[in-house]
Formats: structure tokens, C-alpha cells, sequence
């Protein structure tokens, strides 16, 4: 078994420093360093050139600029990253069918059943990462591959040994904790710690010191985990004329949700998330979500969905289409969960079909949900958010659990939009009449005293009963009575 490994020293360095100026390569006489953020950051990368004029890893912002001054800084962008990571390795893809990435910046290729010698393939590899600084090695384990990769060679089999133990301890990773600890005992090489007894060892540091001592000794018994493949899921199709009546633009549609069908049962995958994107005849572009409530391959439900959603976004923009798009913007793996019990439960397509009907006419703000906030006054309990189908059921399930185990119907409090001021009569400090209603049970005060700080008023929160047979909750805020809601 062969590994590759591709090593880009200071991954987030060459990818900011190519957002820069278009090129990966750090010239060598350039001082530059990258921090975690903008203000009051530490230093997570630098160049040769800065190492050199003082500035070190984790060093703060200030201290690494005092040490090298004419040092250029640069601010991680986690997203940059990432995404110029995810590119580099695409290009990997036609090298090896199967590619670990534990760390931006580093990748382990699976060589076996490729027909190519070592060295042809490790040049392979290295073009193919072009205009990346790639360092490609190749071993038998992930350990000397890596190393490997840092001195740019392949290892043989019969020196793996060797090679491993002339390498520094840092190669592990340890916490550093644990590095310090070994560097005080002298352990400074893999071969040092591979000349260790194990049991000795995992006794002082623990059981993960076994892994850290088969690695020493070039054993990984670990199988390469390749990463998910990414490949988008898609159809598009493009008119000859554009297109203005709805009748065309679903029939497009159809046949483009088919073959999207087709193509996640190939996969054995599930939509869980539909984009399409309609393109007018000046070459805009409008994208539209459709959130799949049960993730699904159905055609038939995938279309019915973007039927609801399209119908109305057409029907308030009174535009050509020249070109359709639809993606699986989010899939999962393939089956169709189902509950034990379904007769209690609402239907996730139907409900779904609904929500992006009111999307599609008045906009996606206008599906909220009231959510539970922790608070002393009714009116803060609660807050609207975006509306959420799965959160939707599962509230539904807890209310069916909570209605099962309740006897008794309790009222509910229905506040107000806006509270509304009233005149209250008081009798020996208590609340008689609102409104000239008269108040024949009453319950309370509850006082609270929110935000004193800046300048909040106190306030008595009574729960009151009319004679008309209201049942009102009402708060005195100084001299003022207000009306908050009634219960029902």
C-alpha cells in the first residue's frame, strides 16, 4: 500500500496572500504574517522572512508587529480557506478516487490500482495542484508521508524505519502538554519514542500514548476515511425564444425535476433543500428556495413544491424566461424515514406545499413562528422567528403528548399587539372595577422590575375577572393602568 500526502506549508497564508494578489507563492524575501482578526488577534501564520526578523506562531498581534515591523499583516478569512481549499482539492480528484483531508493544507491520496510508478504519480500530483507550493511525499503510512512530503521524496518501504526515526516528535501533533513533558524526559525523535516500552509509556501518559508509539514505529492501522464527494446535483435547460407563459416555463420544469430525480436515486440521495434559478432574457438572475419538509427523490413531490413556489413568484414579475436552472442545493443520504405512528401526524409534503405557496405570495418574512424566551413579563416570553417545518412537527408532537397527559383544558393568555390603557378604580390598594366593569376575583400583584438600570419602571401585574366574564391580565406602571391580553 502506497499514501500520498500534498503539504502546503502555511495554507492560510498562500490563500490570502493569493486573494492579494493573484498568486500562491509567497516570494521568499517577503516578510508577511496572518492573524486570526483583525484587532487584538494572534499570529497563526508567517513567512520564512518574518520567522527571521522575530515574529512567531501565537505571538499577539502587537508583539509580532513590535518584533518585525515591516512585516505585511494579513487577516484569516475562514471562508477564503476553506473554499480555496475545497478547490485544491477538485484538482486532487483526477489523482486518486479516494482523498483524506484532516486540515486545510493537508491531504492523503490512496495510490493503490493506479498503473503509474511512484515518482510518475508524485508528478502527477504535483501538477496537478498547480499554482499551489505543493509538497508531495510518498510512504506507506500517513506519518511518513507526511514527513515525506516536507523533505519532497519517496520513501522505500525498507527505510520507512529509518526515515521515521530521525523525525522530530512535533510531527505527532501532541498537545503541548504532553510534547513538554517528553521533551523534560529527552524524547526529542519518533525513534526515542519508539525505543519506549509501551506499557511504560501508556502508564505515565495515558491510553492515546499506544497510538502515539505505533506511529512512531511507522504503524497505522487506521484506513484512509475519504471525504464526501460534492459534485452538484443540477439540470438546467435554455429556451431558443424566451419564454412568457406559465404553462411553458412548468412544463421545462417537469422535465428538468425528472432527470434531478433520476439522477439522487442514481446516488442514493435525497433532496432536502430546491434551488431554482430563472434567467431573464437580459441575463438576470432570480433564485428561488423551496425547503423540502421530508427530504425525498420523488419527482412528483419535488414538483409540486416548485409548481407552488413558481406560480406566484411569475405571477408578481411579468418577465421572460430565457433559461432554467434546478439544484439540489442540500441532499442526504438516500431512504425515506417514516414514524411508527402516522395517524396523529400532519402530512410534512402537504404542510411544505402550503408554506411555499405564502412564501411565494408574500414573501419569505412572512413565515414566522413565535419561540419561547426566558423573561419575568408576559410580553417578553416570546419572540417570532423564521418559520421552520421540521421545528413545526416536532412541536406538533409535543403538543399531542402534552394534550394526552392533560385532564383539565387550561386558559391560555392571549396578549395584545400593543397594550391598551385603561381606568381602573382602587379599593385599600387593590383593583375593583375596569372600565366601570366590576372586578369580582382578582389575583396578583406579581411585581417586577426589569432593567433598573437604565431607567425601567416597576411594575404590578394583576390576573382580574369581571362581571361582564372577562378574565383579563392588567399592570399598573406607576399611576397608569394598562391591559395586556385576556385569557381563553
Amino acid at each position: 500500500m502506497a499514501i500520498a500526502c500534498v503539504f502546503i506549508p502555511s495554507f492560510p497564508m498562500a490563500a490570502a496572500w493569493r486573494e492579494r494578489t493573484a498568486c500562491a507563492t509567497l516570494p521568499a524575501q517577503v516578510a508577511a504574517m496572518v492573524v486570526d482578526r483583525p484587532q487584538r488577534g494572534r499570529v497563526i501564520a508567517l513567512s520564512a522572512a518574518a520567522r527571521a526578523l522575530g515574529a512567531r506562531l501565537g505571538m499577539s498581534q502587537v508583539q509580532a508587529a513590535a518584533a518585525a515591523p515591516e512585516a505585511e499583516i494579513l487577516v484569516h478569512d475562514s471562508a477564503l480557506t476553506a473554499r480555496c481549499w475545497e478547490e485544491a482539492l477538485e484538482a486532487l480528484d483526477a489523482a486518486s478516487p479516494a482523498i483524506e483531508s484532516p486540515r486545510a493544507g493537508v491531504a492523503y491520496l490512496d495510490l493503490r490500482g493506479i498503473p503509474l510508478t511512484l515518482e510518475r504519480q508524485r508528478e502527477r500530483i504535483a501538477r496537478s495542484m498547480n499554482p499551489w507550493p505543493a509538497q508531495v511525499g510518498v510512504a506507506r503510512a500517513r506519518l511518513a508521508a507526511y514527513a515525506a512530503a516536507r523533505a519532497q521524496r519517496i520513501v522505500a518501504p525498507q527505510e520507512e524505519a529509518a526515515f521515521l526515526a530521525a523525525q522530530p516528535l512535533r510531527l505527532l501533533g501532541l498537545p503541548a502538554q504532553d510534547q513538554e513533558r517528553l521533551t523534560l524526559l529527552g524524547v526529542r525523535r519518533l525513534g526515542q519514542l519508539a525505543a519506549l516500552p509501551a506499557g511504560a509509556l501508556a502508564r505515565r501518559f495515558g491510553t492515546q500514548a499506544l497510538r502515539w508509539h505505533a506511529l512512531a514505529r511507522g504503524e497505522d492501522r487506521m484506513p484512509l476515511r475519504p471525504r464526501p464527494r460534492r459534485g452538484a446535483i443540477a439540470a438546467s435547460a435554455q429556451a431558443q425564444e424566451p419564454i412568457d407563459r406559465m404553462e411553458a416555463v412548468l412544463f421545462a420544469c417537469r422535465g428538468l425535476i425528472e432527470q434531478l430525480a433520476a439522477d439522487l436515486q442514481r446516488a442514493g440521495r435525497r433532496c432536502a433543500r430546491l434551488e431554482l434559478t430563472l434567467e431573464s432574457e437580459r441575463g438576470e438572475g432570480r433564485r428561488l428556495r423551496c425547503e423540502v419538509a421530508s427530504p425525498t427523490a420523488r419527482a412528483d413531490v419535488l414538483f409540486t413544491l416548485l409548481r407552488a413556489r413558481l406560480e406566484s413568484a411569475l405571477e408578481t414579475r411579468n418577465e421572460a424566461v430565457s433559461g432554467v436552472r434546478v439544484e439540489a442545493a442540500r441532499v442526504e443520504d438516500g431512504g425515506i424515514p417514516l414514524t411508527l405512528l402516522t395517524a396523529s401526524h400532519p402530512d410534512a409534503e402537504s404542510l411544505q406545499t402550503a408554506l411555499a405557496r405564502v412564501a411565494g405570495a408574500f414573501g419569505e418574512e412572512s413565515l414566522q413562528r413565535a419561540e419561547v424566551r426566558a423573561a419575568f413579563r408576559p410580553e417578553g416570553r416570546f419572540a417570532y422567528a423564521p418559520f421552520d417545518v421540521g421545528g413545526a412537527l416536532a412541536s406538533v408532537e409535543r403538543h399531542h403528548a402534552q394534550h394526552a397527559a392533560t385532564t383539565q383544558p387550561a386558559a391560555h393568555l392571549c396578549l395584545l399587539r400593543e397594550r391598551r390603557e385603561i381606568t381602573v378604580r382602587v379599593r385599600r390598594g387593590r383593583p375593583c372595577a375596569v372600565d366601570d366593569d366590576e372586578i369580582v376575583e382578582v389575583a396578583g400583584p406579581w411585581r417586577t422590575a426589569e432593567r433598573w438600570w437604565s431607567g425601567g419602571n416597576e411594575r404590578d401585574d394583576y390576573d382580574v375577572q369581571t362581571a361582564s366574564g372577562a378574565l383579563l391580565r392588567i399592570a399598573r406602571e406607576g399611576s397608569r393602568w394598562y391591559v395586556l391580553g385576556s385569557y381563553a
